[in-house]
């Protein structure tokens, strides 16, 4: 339904062709997430598929951005679309193997202080990205923490 408003004619079957013709159809990203908007409510803010070692959701997201990557017009099938969540800042304070310790917010101030943080672990895996990184130093270079027995 979209894709009429910038193709009358239905000359142009896939998003990609409509797109590289009528740079206009970008618009399209923004007019078609909102049939996404009721998924993206029933997760809460918490980010899908990113789950602590227990399975539980553990990176709440505070925005999300939606992309059309592509679609044909007359095969909802093929409709192809990408949904990035985004979260607060969160503090890495190391790795086990390939398991992520972090913390809620920015804690680098408490560390460096010797003040206990509190933690979670996930598996690094193939739906997690990090988009922006802030480095930062930790007077002894070395974090310390428990795990619970």
């Amino acid at each position: 339904m979209q894709a009429q408003q910038f193709d009358q004619t239905g000359k142009y079957a896939m998003f990609q062709e409509l797109l590289r013709n009528n740079p206009k159809a970008d618009q399209m990203h923004y007019l078609v997430s909102t049939a996404a908007m009721g998924y993206v409510r029933q997760l809460n803010e918490w980010m899908p598929d990113v789950v602590n070692v227990y399975g539980a959701a553990c990176v709440p997201f505070n925005n999300f951005k939606f992309e059309l990557i592509q679609s044909r017009n007359r095969d909802k099938n093929l409709h192809v679309v990408q949904i990035d969540f985004y979260s607060e800042w969160l503090t890495w304070i190391g790795n086990v193997g390939d398991q992520l310790i972090f913390g809620q917010g920015e804690q680098l101030a408490k560390i460096a202080l010797g003040d206990s943080v509190t933690t979670d672990t996930m598996h690094f895996n193939r739906h997690l990205s990090i988009c922006c990184y802030r480095g930062a130093s930790v007077s002894s270079g070395v974090n310390n923490f428990l795990m619970p027995a």
